[in-house]
């Protein structure tokens, strides 16, 4: 079968293969979708549609059927492939979504555990909580969904919170917390994010709001998972001892870490998540987050006569109605960030619309820069112009805080790892540019080296995406440090874990980050990771300044998909 002929990757081939040895049901219906469905796992979905199976390369058309209902009766005749209920490797669901078994599992179980929390927690003293809302105030212009959102979160026992780039994320969960304290008193609230660095962050945000009740750290060190215990220390019988969890960046939850999270709460625990929708989806299978969001904002009568009488907030009469998360989602639409007049809002909203000219327009103003030219020379440029304050303090040895504080000023964000334009290649530039200049860059460790952190190390309290600087420490050795909410945190460089070079790093790597500019490096040639989410983004890292390396036909090709949703 001519599986590598139509572009799939050797894993995919692999897995049809190995198909095909085991199952003497198999044919050519049931290979071909298993590799296609490897493939979609592999970038990130959990399913594969077999609607999208309709324009498969001419070597493979005429050996498979010609529409959805002709793949279904095809693939139900190998024993392999199961109907949901069944406990077999592949199963495929009435609607023609086809899953690894493992994946579709965790699915269920995810709905299962989100629909038995879809119940009203009541608001214990609202005379209480109308004079705390009645005592915030800010301007806004129509509907405050803060105010909403916050009245959902208390009143709930599952609800979900997404908003883009400076919509109040932050603000609604500070004020959620004060408002749950004022409610209950004595309440265990846990906050928790998926990276190290989101959740340096979420802790930021509550300590600068002088709130010494509870503490964010990771999920996996919340739950206790780690190399040696995948579902953590925490289950049904035995949950996590919380009354309230909070969770920070939930685009970033993949569906198996979503389950292990869902099955280590007690049914009495109140759950909130914040995240941004429209961003890229997490590293491992599954869009939690997005799919939960697109049920659609919707609310009870009960709940409007609530929300009026506490917060005197009418909703439109296109709010009213059902949705599998009524009363239980809310989708922050103001940003406070970027202005009507913010070039970077104005990008970030046309990418998310696919408003394909307006981006094209709005990059050929002068508030972005955009470079369509990739070579050595301009990923320098790029540098100089991004990292000058940071260089200028390393060259200088002023103190390890005030270097870590402007690297994180600025970043460098490639789509690849290896290949043209990619994390590989901008770091090597930069190197190369910094050598010139009298950097020992061709030693491991040099003064002034940025690192990322590629592997959890739970022991010193390091995640996978926190970055940090290889620099002189007061005795005059290199040491590697860290911007911790304490302060400065110094490792001997004999105990890091894994860890990159960090001049530029992923997009993915990026989510759950923020840097006052901004520079995006992308490919040359098309790549399947290249979508709308990632390139939207990339653009919403940056508070202020934005320059884009990229060639029109990519922006114009990353702007006609939309992988994330599908």
């Amino acid at each position: 079968m001519q599986l590598r002929q139509a572009g799939l990757s050797e894993l995919a081939c692999q897995f049809a293969g190995f198909i095909a040895r085991q199952d003497t049901t198999s044919n050519n219906a049931v290979l071909v979708a298993a590799a296609y469905l490897s493939d979609a796992v592999s970038r990130g979905d959990i399913a594969l549609e077999l609607s999208s199976l309709s324009n498969l390369p001419m070597t493979l058309l005429d050996i498979v059927p010609k529409d959805v209902r002709g793949w279904m009766d095809e693939l139900r005749k190998s024993d392999w492939v199961g109907v949901e209920g069944d406990k077999a490797p592949l199963i495929l669901t009435t609607s023609g979504r086809l899953y690894l078994y493992r994946y579709w599992h965790d699915e269920q179980q995810v709905n299962q555990m989100v629909s038995a929390r879809l119940i009203s927690s009541p608001v214990s003293d609202y005379v209480s909580l109308k004079r705390d809302f009645a005592n915030w105030s800010h301007e806004q212009a129509g509907i405050d969904w803060q105010k909403v959102a916050v009245m959902m979160a208390l009143s709930r026992q599952f609800s979900v919170i997404s908003g883009g780039p400076g919509t109040g994320k932050t603000t609604v969960v500070v004020t959620l917390i004060r408002y749950l304290l004022n409610q209950y008193g004595e309440l265990r609230i846990a906050l928790a994010a998926p990276t190290g660095k989101a959740a340096m962050r979420l802790q930021q945000a509550v300590t600068d709001a002088s709130i010494s009740t509870c503490s964010a750290q990771t999920i996996h060190r919340l739950l206790g998972i780690n190399e040696n215990k995948e579902v953590g220390r925490y289950s049904r019988n035995q949950p996590l001892p919380v009354d309230v969890l909070i969770v920070d960046e939930a685009s970033m939850i993949d569906i198996t870490l979503m389950k292990v999270l869902m099955q280590s709460l007690s049914s009495s625990t109140k759950l909130v998540l914040i995240g941004d929708s429209d961003q890229l989806r997490s590293v491992e299978s599954g869009t939690v987050l997005a799919d939960l969001c697109r049920h659609g904002v919707a609310f009870s009568n009960t709940f409007q006569r609530q929300l009026k009488e506490v917060t005197d907030i009418d909703l439109p009469a296109n709010f009213a109605g059902e949705s599998i998360l009524q009363d239980s989602l809310v989708l922050l639409q103001h940003s406070y960030r970027f202005g009507s007049d913010s070039v970077i809002g104005r990008l970030a909203q046309a990418i998310k619309h696919n408003e394909v000219k307006t981006v094209l327009d709005i990059l050929s103003d002068d508030g972005v820069g955009w470079q369509q030219q990739l070579s050595i020379k301009h990923y320098q440029s790029q540098a100089i112009f991004l990292y000058h304050d940071f260089f200028d303090a390393v060259k200088q040895r002023q103190s390890a805080e005030q270097c870590l504080k402007l690297f994180e000023q600025s970043r460098i964000l490639c789509a690849l790892k290896q290949g043209i334009g990619s994390v590989e290649m901008v770091n090597m530039a930069i190197e190369r540019y910094l050598s010139q200049q009298g950097w020992r860059t061709q030693h491991r460790f040099y003064h002034g080296r940025p690192i990322l952190i590629t592997q959890n190390d739970y022991r010193h309290g390091l995640f996978n995406g926190d970055t940090g600087l290889i620099l002189f420490n007061e005795q005059g050795h290199l040491a590697a440090c860290f911007l911790a909410v304490e302060g400065v945190r110094w490792l001997a460089l004999n105990r890091l874990p894994a860890h990159d070079t960090a001049f530029a790093m992923t997009v993915h790597k990026s989510q759950g980050s923020e840097f006052e500019q901004v520079g995006v490096v992308l490919p040359d040639k098309v790549n399947p990771i290249l979508d709308k989410a990632l390139l939207y983004t990339a653009v919403t890292r940056s508070k202020r300044a934005l320059n884009i390396m990229a060639s029109e036909p990519i922006l114009r090709h990353m702007l006609s998909l939309d992988k994330a949703g599908s």
